[in-house]
């Protein structure tokens, strides 16, 4: 998946793991149905991660975000000024791709050397069956991966009753939806929910496996001061579940002594069908090609109907030179600053989208974001006469590309 394409789909499905996240805290967080809490959450971020790649063609559909996606491809920025290019700069998809690259990178980093940290103690702690015992003066009892690990400062008794509650955890999947999460959250970084996600997924895991310990015989008294007892801060994995955790400690115990709520209350599941279609049809259906086009490529899409792409294996090139050095060249010798606009003192930043057809034509120009009339209509003049490129391609085929580049026009 080309970087453009990556962006917009972390964003969309962003998006959509936000507004269910919410619907989970408003009609369901409260309730003691943790099993189908857990399946709601996961199934958020499943859907969340299936929606954006979804290509369902709806006529008379429009696209949620603008022609070319949330994030076309944009090349970098020329400034004009009176006395023709003044330079150009990289525009903001160009430093959003490196930003969202750089986050991407440092969140599989922080995951790795976490992992790291769990092998370790994995490899050079005592191991009896899933269970490994570490030296530590902390007295840690977590569970990741499918093992448990516990120090070896913990007593006996109370190491026990603590390997029980993490068995739960193991015994019902519980690193799996987190190692789910850690993989949402290499690629939506960016994206506060994702992490509000773990924090509620992690709680629903701990009232899971608390309600399993007291119906399997533990005293809820007993049970409650140990959990009290053992509540100490200290850096875990993020894959892991935690015995004792001090955010998590009050809503544990009143979930304990909370009375069940009912099975009618599992109809609010139904309140969230609704927005599951609207996040389909915001995300997932998009126009045909003839019909969710402006104007100009409407018409030309009549003629000869093929979808427009805005990122492909090949893009389209100028003059064979990939730098685009030899596009602000052609720029900076055939555009002059408009004369009124000069008066004036007119300036400001035009963006210009075009296609480049199969061809290497350049078609369908237009306006998508405009500065004033005057230079509006001189970036448009100016393309129209922009020679034939070397056109896209997509599997060694030639296809149309849509294009944006921003022009600033500056008085010096």
């Amino acid at each position: 998946m080309a970087m453009n394409s990556l962006i917009e789909y972390a964003v969309e499905s962003s998006i959509c793991l936000a507004l269910l996240w919410i619907f989970h805290e408003i009609a369901l967080k409260e309730d003691t149905r943790h099993r189908r809490n857990r399946f709601y959450l996961l199934f958020s971020m499943v859907f969340s991660a299936i929606v954006p790649l979804l290509n369902i063609r709806i006529n008379g559909a429009h696209n949620f975000f603008p022609e070319g996606g949330l994030v076309s491809f944009m090349l970098p920025e020329v400034v004009i000024s009176p006395s023709g290019s003044a330079g150009q700069y990289e525009s903001y998809p160009a430093l959003l791709r490196e930003i969202y690259l750089a986050g991407l990178l440092f969140t599989t980093g922080a995951i790795v050397f976490r992992t790291a940290g769990l092998a370790r103690l994995f490899l050079t702690g005592k191991r009896d069956g899933k269970v490994t015992v570490f030296d530590s003066a902390d007295q840690a009892c977590f569970s990741a991966l499918g093992h448990i690990f516990i120090s070896s400062s913990i007593t006996h008794d109370r190491a026990e009753r603590m390997i029980n509650h993490e068995m739960k955890h193991v015994r019902l999947g519980h690193h799996t939806d987190l190692v789910i999460v850690a993989a949402i959250s290499v690629l939506q970084w960016f994206n506060p929910v994702v992490y509000l996600m773990r924090r509620s997924l992690q709680a629903v895991h701990e009232y899971e496996a608390d309600s399993e310990c007291i119906t399997g015989g533990e005293d809820l008294l007993s049970y409650q001061e140990l959990l009290i007892a053992s509540v100490f801060r200290s850096r875990i994995p993020i894959f892991s579940n935690t015995f004792s955790k001090y955010s998590l400690l009050k809503n544990r115990i009143t979930m304990m002594t909370k009375k069940k709520t009912g099975g009618a209350a599992s109809l609010k599941m139904i309140l969230a069908l609704p927005l599951a279609f609207a996040l389909v049809f915001m995300f997932s259906c998009k126009g045909n090609a003839d019909s969710s086009k402006s104007e100009p490529v409407a018409e030309k899409a009549a003629e000869t109907p093929q979808e427009v792409f805005t990122v492909v294996e090949n893009m389209p090139v100028f003059m064979n030179d990939t730098t685009n050095a030899e596009l602000f060249k052609w720029i900076s010798a055939n555009f002059e600053y408009p004369a009124e606009a000069k008066e004036k003192g007119i300036q400001g930043r035009v963006l210009v989208q075009f296609v480049i057809d199969e061809k290497g034509n350049v078609t369908s120009p237009e306006v998508v974001e405009g500065a004033d009339p005057l230079l509006d209509e001189a970036a448009l003049a100016l393309f129209a006469k922009l020679p034939q490129w070397s056109p896209g391609s997509q599997r060694g085929v030639p296809v149309k590309v849509a294009m944006t580049i921003p022009i600033t026009f500056k008085l010096q």
